[in-house]
């Protein structure tokens, strides 16, 4: 298969804010405690619970930009307080959302892991915090007084100087906070109507103003598959007082798990494959429609941007213990990544659900830790994606999928996706190319205008034997990144790219 890559150097697109490479951690299954957090004595719900050593590590390699906590949907339920403190005191609570489908999704909070280990965890991975107060059964003031244990002076505020009491005397300087989460469904705690929802969200941020008035505000925002209307309507009483408005996007969707085994059993793992690899071209589409919203409601100069905070693969509850990834999963969040890429104009916090067992990109059972294949596209793209987006065009084939769950069948979906971006300071071009196809290498002609490459050039590869092929607690880089160093001769103009591939090209100014 033959293909075209051009890039424009000259071209920018928009700068892309890193924190689209975020995660998400939240008081659901596994994936707080038995996940970052370690029972020493399993059995106990009480614990002690520890952070696990070897996880952390794994974590902060993955160079986090940003991690979302507590929820999610857990945190409409949650109390502040009862997270900070001597560990000791702190009491046992029922986990007031996920307790409702029993120990499958944890009935029991132990809150040893609250407001301040959660800053110290995000002091140690080198990631910036990003917090959702409690919307659904809590009050404006109660937010206000967590914003205030935050970030208050532990000299001149009351709940500044509780925290400084608990020992951490300089406020945590925590700027973007959530205010509720999925108040669109039925299924959240606080469930409201988008007129009721913007004008207590106004509330809310009124009182969290008081308290520090340098504050990143997230509205809920809706995917229009769940609620049409929400966000104009949200956006026509809010607009002008919120930063982000939120997404969320998971395909094929748990709710269509029924579409999902049927289209595998219809057409087994190669219908599987194609339409998750061209999943990223509707999860785009729906973030589009979003963006318009924004641009129809308060204009296309608006600085309102989208918060993609939950994002993945999901139709299995069994992926909430027990998630496999496959290298065709990994390929699906590289090509979500180069979509966000493509609206960084307006995309500018996303987090990937979740960091761990969860969803997770890392699992764990008893002693073990995997990193999972969905671990290595954070790898290489938090690593080597640059800060400007860089226009990029592609000539190649095209192929055709079938609908599978909530993923429909789409026609023309070009077989290679690629993506490049420029180092701050223009002497560095990243591209990023994903190869599609199940089982050909594409042999591409590659043309930078405005940059002349020199020296050697870093070629990334995500890999694996197949694309079934998946990580385990024996081996987990059987899905991994390739690294060697050519030529700049043998990366251009022409360069062959893998089958069932993403690779990154790092060329440097001579």
């Amino acid at each position: 298969m033959k293909a075209t890559i051009r890039v424009d150097a000259k071209n920018e697109t928009g700068a892309i804010d890193r924190r689209i490479y975020g995660h998400f951690i939240e008081n659901m299954a596994r994936c707080t405690y038995g996940g970052l957090l370690k029972n020493e004595r399993p059995g106990d719900p009480r614990g002690p619970w520890k952070l696990r050593e070897d996880l952390i590590d794994m974590v902060a390699e993955l160079q986090p930009p940003v991690i979302r906590w507590p929820g999610g949907l857990f945190a409409d339920g949650y109390n502040w307080r009862d997270g900070v403190g001597p560990e000791e005191v702190r009491p046992m609570r029922r986990n007031r959302y996920w307790s409702r489908y029993g120990p499958f999704t944890r009935v029991l909070d132990p809150n040893v892991f609250g407001s301040d280990e959660y800053m110290s965890l995000m002091r140690r991975v080198g990631a910036e915090p990003y917090v959702n107060v409690n919307f659904g059964t809590s009050s404006a003031a109660e937010a206000a007084r967590w914003v205030e244990y935050m970030n208050g002076d532990a000299a001149s505020t009351l709940e500044g100087g509780r925290r400084a009491s608990y020992g951490r005397e300089e406020p945590c300087g925590v700027k973007t906070w959530g205010i509720g989460n999925e108040m669109y469904g039925l299924w959240s705690l606080g469930h409201s109507r988008p007129d009721q929802y913007a004008r207590r969200y106004l509330e809310f941020k009124g009182a969290m103003q008081e308290a520090d008035g340098g504050l990143e505000y997230v509205a809920v925002g809706s995917d229009a598959y769940f609620n049409k209307t929400w966000n104009r309507e949200v956006l026509s009483i809010a607009g002008d007082q919120l930063d982000l408005l939120s997404v969320h996007v998971y395909l094929p969707g748990p709710e269509r798990i029924g579409g999902v085994w049927a289209a595998r059993a219809m057409g087994g793992t190669a219908r599987m494959y194609k339409a998750i690899v061209a999943s990223p071209i509707e999860y785009e589409r729906r973030l589009r429609t979003a963006c318009g919203d924004i641009e129809a409601e308060l204009g296309k100069e608006s600085t309102a941007g989208i918060a993609f905070d939950e994002w993945n693969l999901w139709w299995s509850p069994i992926q909430l213990q027990v998630p496999r990834w496959t290298l065709r999963d990994a390929l699906f969040a590289c090509g979500v990544l180069h979509a966000m890429h493509r609206l960084s104009s307006r995309v500018k916090v996303a987090n990937i659900a979740q960091l761990v067992n969860v969803l997770g990109l890392i699992i764990t059972l008893g002693d073990r830790v995997c990193r999972t294949a969905l671990y290595y596209p954070f790898l290489m793209y938090s690593r080597l994606a640059g800060s400007t987006g860089l226009e990029t065009n592609v000539v190649c084939d095209s192929f055709e999928t079938l609908a599978v769950g909530g993923i429909p069948a789409m026609t023309n979906v070009p077989v290679l996706d690629c993506s490049a971006t420029a180092s701050e300071d223009g002497k560095t071009v990243t591209l990023f190319a994903i190869n599609r196809h199940a089982s050909e290498p594409a042999q591409c002609r590659i043309e930078i205008a405005g940059l002349r490459p020199a020296g050697e050039v870093a070629v990334h590869t995500l890999n694996a034997p197949h694309y079934t092929s998946y990580n385990s607690y024996k081996n987990d880089t059987t899905v991994h990144i390739n690294e060697a160093h050519v030529d700049v001769g043998d990366a251009l103009p022409a360069r062959e790219l893998p089958a069932h591939s993403a690779t990154a090209m790092v060329f440097r100014k001579g």
